[in-house]
């Protein structure tokens, strides 16, 4: 046992060079909630958008997934650039093709071009979010990493929960291509603090080349810890039900089942962000007391009963009631990131969080295409509707399914906070 968690006190403890502070954080979380922000100011009508190209609900799912796609081939490359060049140069880069996709997406006169322009955006999100996941666990120490991490989600989801309101009120005073310019706008803006960030030393040797030998032992090693593949499993369920049941299916619903305008439907979203924040931070700092597994186990089997709540909805009260005690529990998850990185070998951060960015995007891949493809074949045709049919409970049932297995699924993991906590207070006894 001591053995153990000499293990994980030497896996867990950070270089000097790379500690933080608060500051740093919140800059790199300014950034991220602009970005988030962006983002979700489309989420209300991206879904309702891309019907508008007259494609059924697998091709609506495919637009959503279409980024996440490019986001999970390129989320690997990204760690290993951040892991050989300048950071803030990688993310500013990121910022760039995000803020010029968006601006392709309001113009876009076709399906095929909507599609692209997604798939250039995932590229930048790909080069930001992994480069920015990588910065932030660099300079989070062991003591606070939950609370700092957990902080971080917290603002980015401020992002969340302002954009889709912002985005409806946008896209039904204007036009509902116009939340796309204004999120170029918007990410435009997040280069400024970007360039404030700190240089941090990278975590792998500048020196030596990247070769192919090289990058296939370290995926080796990281994927050869159990508890790391358990982990980012979970978090790839909860990333299907973020793409898949939150941004396609809860929309598609709101419009085509319950006849909601897009201010309605990003008022809905935005009151499932605001709980999320108000449980995400504090669970970072009860994460770093009790452990991260706990937090997220009842978040996978909570999440499972509660998105069964979404299709018997009958109204928009009923709706919001639904998605702001679903966006409570999701709140759970905020030690996730935390929880990756403590199970990741410190001088290897850039290839264990580009894993855990590639495993967990496939998520964003498969939950709009599977859930979408369900709603397809059990929707309920209308007569003179423009769209594919009213949304039936299936494609809810088999989310809650999938999150059930990836409950189970955890409880097979490792926790080194709690392991480490026991061991000091063991050690505190004897001594």
């Amino acid at each position: 046992m001591a053995e153990k968690h000499k293990e994980l006190d030497e896996r867990s403890t950070p270089n000097s060079i790379h500690e933080g502070s608060v500051l740093t954080v919140l800059n790199l979380s300014l950034v991220t909630f602009l970005v988030l922000l962006g983002l979700s100011m489309v989420a209300p009508i991206l879904p309702t958008y891309a019907e508008s190209f007259q494609v059924s609900y697998t091709l609506v799912g495919f637009v959503v997934s279409s980024f996440a796609v490019t986001r999970m081939v390129l989320d690997l490359p990204a760690g290993l650039l951040s892991r050989r060049f300048d950071k803030k140069k990688i993310m500013v880069s990121g910022l760039v093709l995000i803020s010029t996709s968006s601006v392709l997406a309001g113009f876009a006169p076709n399906y095929i071009t909507l599609v692209m322009a997604r798939m250039i955006e995932g590229a930048g999100s790909a080069l930001y979010v992994t480069t920015a996941t990588v910065f932030l666990a660099q300079i989070s120490g062991e003591e606070k990493r939950g609370q700092w991490m957990s902080l971080y989600m917290g603002m980015l989801l401020l992002g969340a929960i302002f954009g889709p309101t912002f985005g409806g009120i946008i896209a039904d005073n204007y036009d509902i291509r116009a939340p796309f310019f204004a999120y170029a706008i918007i990410t435009g803006l997040g280069v400024i603090p970007t360039f404030a960030l700190p240089k941090l030393t990278n975590s792998g040797n500048m020196t030596t080349p990247l070769s192919l030998g090289g990058i296939m032992r370290d995926m080796r090693q990281v994927l050869s810890n159990p508890s790391f593949l358990l982990v980012t499993f979970a978090v790839f369920t909860m990333f299907l039900l973020r793409t898949g049941v939150r941004t396609t299916l809860v929309p598609l619903f709101a419009a085509n089942n319950l006849g909601l305008d897009s201010s309605a439907i990003g008022f809905v979203l935005t009151i499932g962000g605001i709980t999320t924040a108000l449980t995400m931070t504090p669970m970072g700092s009860v994460s770093d007391k009790i452990g991260r597994k706990v937090p997220l186990a009842l978040c996978l089997v909570l999440t499972a009963g509660i998105t069964l709540l979404i299709p018997i909805s009958t109204d928009l009260f009923t709706l919001s009631v639904a998605l702001a005690v679903y966006g409570a529990v999701i709140g759970f998850s905020g030690p996730s990131a935390a929880y990756v990185t403590d199970l990741s070998p410190q001088d290897k951060l850039e290839i264990s969080m580009g894993l855990y960015r590639m495993i967990s995007d496939f998520g964003f891949v498969v939950g709009p295409l599977l859930l979408g493809f369900i709603a397809d074949l059990t929707a309920t045709p209308v007569v003179g509707a423009s769209h594919s049919g009213l949304i039936g409970m299936l494609p809810f049932v088999v989310a809650s399914i999938i999150l059930i297995a990836a409950f189970f699924a955890l409880l097979k993991a490792d926790d080194p906070v709690k392991d480490r906590n026991q061991f000091k207070r063991h050690r505190g006894i004897d001594s």
